[in-house]
């Protein structure tokens, strides 16, 4: 159960900071919504648990308002030709790495101590990764 949902981490981890490297300001905050759910839900099923991708969708993206406010100055740096773009893609890729292990971790590690997570939690669980993941 924990090696198959720490690999849909993993996986999504990598995705994510390869969608940002993209030198669109601001298309990666809309491109992580997908990787995250596909992520969520494959915890989910990795613990024989079950949440309808919809409703995570619906979560992750409550929560796109607040990701693309913190990928701001990332995307603001990336509208800089050359170098602003490199400096931007970097500095959105660590974000967006950041936050999806967090995400990811503190789910698995809420199923591991046994724990059941409802929409509200999985809410919780979103933001304290945004909040967390954006002030390393």
């Amino acid at each position: 159960m924990e090696e198959e949902a720490r690999s849909a981490v993993h996986t999504a981890s990598v995705a994510a900071g390869t969608v940002a490297l993209s030198p669109i300001p601001f298309s990666d905050a809309l491109a992580l919504v997908p990787i995250q759910t596909t992520m969520i839900v494959s915890i989910y099923n990795s613990y024989g648990e079950r949440i309808s991708k919809g409703v995570v969708e619906g979560i992750v993206k409550a929560t796109t308002a607040t990701t693309l406010g913190k990928s701001l100055a990332g995307s603001l740096v990336k509208l800089i030709p050359g170098i602003g773009t490199l400096a931007g893609a970097a500095l959105n890729g660590g974000v967006a790495v950041a936050v999806t292990e967090l995400i990811g971790n503190t789910l698995i590690d809420k199923f591991e101590d046994g724990d059941s997570v409802d929409e509200a939690e999985l809410m919780d669980v979103i933001n304290y990764a945004l909040k967390n993941g954006l002030e390393d």
